[in-house]
């Protein structure tokens, strides 16, 4: 009875801090921005835009009629974590973005002791599912927006000038990433080719090296330059998670649409898309991305190196 009080008060619960971990990542913090200040900056932009595309998801999952479980910005150990509304909130030592947890992603899933099938994902309807996970990748390109509106307002332009100036900066971005992704699957041997050749690759991509170094400069060259790279990075993030692979947001929302186009040309709630069979798809994604950030730092440490 208790608990169920202080959900419907939306009090916070369940305090819970650990020193211990508080004091390391602390100290990590404070080594990494006496040796790689670049790197701690680039670690707040990434994390500012993965929480935001978090609290995306976890916003629209709300008024879907889910109940997200956790909303944490890191992985790992926690550091300070609290109650509310039934969901935990909190950081965690590794600052390499964030999480939001919502139950129940497929239909055969077990749920954990406590949560009720209603708060699932998949007890949402289709509208509702589709909302949630476009909403993550739509809070990104609209901050991407926003920051290019404000470097165009802040270099003298007009609010209207500056209004579409930032929707034709996330545009660029969107299309410059797309053509690079795919030169790189139409140019792929010669792109692997280069790195045991030391030639130059036919189409390069940022590895967190290249992203500090520039987030460095960005920061550095002031409130425009900062404000840039932030709208490039959201608007890139942005876009890459829209892609209709899995585990990808857009690999699940194309679920949802399916679905619901099938049940309503075959008159039959239960027709269900078994997430199950796209795993195999799945890990050649993640090995794919995986492939791409390793092979881009190779070439970004292989330029350090060779300056």
């Amino acid at each position: 009875m208790t608990a169920a009080i202080a959900r419907a008060n939306g009090s916070i619960s369940n305090v819970r801090v650990s020193p211990m971990w508080a004091a390391i990542t602390i100290l990590s913090i404070l080594a990494l921005g006496l040796l790689a200040p670049s790197a701690l900056w680039l670690l707040a932009f990434i994390g500012v835009i993965v929480l935001a595309h978090e609290g995306g998801h976890l916003i629209a999952a709300r008024r879907a009629g889910m109940e997200p479980t956790e909303y944490f910005w890191g992985f790992g150990p926690e550091i300070v974590g609290f109650d509310v509304n039934g969901c935990r909130y909190g950081l965690k030592a590794i600052f390499l973005g964030g999480y939001v947890k919502l139950h129940g992603m497929t239909p055969t899933s077990v749920l954990p002791e406590g949560v009720d099938e209603s708060g699932t994902y998949r007890a949402a309807s289709h509208g509702g599912r589709l909302a949630t996970i476009l909403a993550g990748p739509f809070v990104n390109l609209a901050m991407a927006v926003v920051s290019f509106f404000f470097v165009a307002l802040l270099q003298g332009y007009s609010l209207v000038e500056s209004v579409a100036s930032g929707f034709e900066w996330v545009w660029l971005v969107i299309s410059l990433t797309g053509i690079a992704l795919w030169d790189l699957v139409a140019q792929m041997s010669p792109y692997l080719g280069a790195l045991f050749d030391s030639s130059e690759p036919p189409v390069r991509f940022m590895s967190p090296v290249s992203q500090a170094t520039e987030t460095g400069a960005a920061v550095s060259s002031g409130l425009v330059g900062s404000l840039r790279w932030f709208g490039i990075l959201s608007a890139a993030i942005g876009i890459v998670n829209l892609l209709p692979l899995p585990p990808l947001d857009g690999a699940h929302a194309l679920v949802a649409a399916w679905e619901r186009v099938v049940q309503a040309v075959t008159r039959d709630r239960s027709r269900t898309v078994d997430v199950r069979r796209l795993e195999p798809l799945a890990y050649v994604t993640i090995g794919f991305l995986v492939l791409l950030s390793v092979t881009a730092l190779v070439f970004d440490v292989r330029d350090l190196l060779a300056a």
